[in-house]
């Protein structure tokens, strides 16, 4: 049987910086749509991608969706409609708001999908650091991220770790299920991309980023199952499957609406 590998873009804010690649095997199936949206809380040009998934054997390039129609409502009543400034990428300049929901809706190949996500209220980040863990009698530099989880609400996080502008290979999410209302230190250990020639320590010099951001329980969910399928060892994680979408009608991707705050350091 051919295999599907479905190629997730996984970018920092805007979509800008490095990307982050997920194969995923599944049966051999027709092309299906991915579509990729974030709306931040920031004054920014918030962006959606569609595109589409290749065979395995297939060369490495993973058309654009051209010419699709993409409106983005909320629950105040207004109306975003984003434009194609690139092939498959639909942007408009807004600024999402917590404790709003926000209703996508893209009409493209003859085919509706759908999708929502509220954004959550906004936890702060209030500083990063390095902490040393020992691994069989030997250190190794982490980085770590530092929060209060507000008592008496659910909150769900996802973090984003760039050492050296590298966005790291792993996948971080977190619940406060066993820590509501509770300061968090939150370890964040970098996985290298082995095609850039890094190391997965951290060393005096590097430059770290972590970005946080605060997502509701779908988003969560689409992540976790992410981080449960990343391959941390041998025998280790679940097998291969693409994780649950928040979009209808079959199609991969996710759809977030999610506050954002990002802090840098240099390690010593």
């Amino acid at each position: 049987m051919k295999k599907t590998l479905t190629y997730l873009c996984l970018l920092s804010l805007f979509f800008t910086s490095c990307k982050k690649i997920i194969s995923i095997d599944t049966n051999d199936a027709p092309p299906q749509i991915v579509i990729e949206g974030k709306i931040t809380d920031k004054l920014a040009v918030q962006q959606i991608k569609l595109t589409k998934t290749v065979s395995y054997d297939a060369d490495l390039n993973f058309p654009a969706v051209s010419g699709a129609t993409v409106r983005v409502g909320d629950s105040r009543g207004n109306n975003y409609i984003f434009t194609e400034t690139a092939p498959g990428v639909y942007t408009n300049r807004m600024r999402g708001v917590s404790g709003v929901t926000y209703n996508l809706v893209v009409n493209a190949d003859g085919q509706n999908y759908t999708a929502s996500s509220r954004m959550p209220n906004n936890v702060k980040l209030d500083s990063i650091g390095v902490v040393l863990n020992s691994f069989f009698g030997s250190d190794r530099k982490t980085a770590v991220a530092y929060l209060v989880d507000p008592a008496g609400e659910t909150n769900f996080y996802h973090f984003n770790l760039y050492v050296n502008e590298y966005l790291s290979q792993r996948f971080y999410v977190s619940n406060d299920r066993l820590t509501n209302g509770n300061p968090l230190r939150v370890q964040l250990f970098f996985k290298s991309n082995n095609n850039n020639n890094d190391s997965d320590e951290l060393n005096s010099n590097d430059k770290v980023r972590i970005e946080l951001e605060c997502i509701d329980s779908n988003v969560f969910d689409y992540w976790y199952a992410l981080n449960e399928q990343s391959g941390r060892g041998p025998n280790q994680g679940t097998t291969p499957a693409n994780p649950t979408s928040n979009i209808s009608n079959n199609a991969l991707g996710y759809f977030s609406a999610h506050t954002y705050q990002t802090l840098n350091m240099v390690v010593r």
